[in-house]
């Protein structure tokens, strides 16, 4: 399963981050038309990073995939909601994808951040509970059940108009 986070200032729509999920692990990263940043927890638990550098590194070890119980937060990060100061990032052009996050950055004042977590399937009891924690912050969650495992894309953010849980 391919995911993209897009977003749009009402004028352009850039590509911001991707995720994958396949047999062997989830992949994620950012969309940069000339570098490759991301990381992945592979299927036999074993987590590789290329933030810093060019070429990954495995910088842990984890239970399987399969054997995940709970929630388990991948990464976090962030970008401006000025899309025109994103220069490395590549505009989206109606590419078909399996799922898309698509989100308007006018209604964040700075910033808009971003965690990845990857929960057990039929976690429905987690996502509440990460609901309760993260609502002081939390503007949206987008939570994919048709991967395993789930994955839940949580942004969050001062926003014009706080949002209503």
């Amino acid at each position: 399963m391919h995911i993209e986070l897009i977003a749009t200032d009402g004028k352009i729509q850039k590509r911001i981050l991707w995720v994958d999920v396949t047999s062997n692990g989830v992949y994620s990263g950012h969309c940069y038309e000339k570098r490759d940043k991301h990381i992945s927890y592979h299927f036999d638990g074993n987590v590789y990073i290329n933030w810093l550098g060019e070429k990954p590194e495995k910088t842990l070890v984890l239970p399987s995939l399969k054997d995940l119980k709970g929630c388990h937060q991948l990464f976090a990060t962030g970008f401006t909601s000025d899309l025109s100061r994103m220069h490395d990032t590549p505009l989206y052009h109606l590419k078909k994808l399996d799922a898309i996050v698509n989100i308007d950055t006018r209604v964040y004042k700075r910033g808009i951040g971003c965690m990845l977590f990857m929960i057990k399937p039929n976690g429905h009891d987690l996502l509440g509970r990460m609901v309760n924690f993260h609502k002081l912050s939390l503007t949206e969650i987008h939570t994919f059940l048709r991967c395993d495992p789930w994955i839940s894309l949580v942004l969050y953010g001062d926003v014009y108009k706080e949002p209503q849980i």
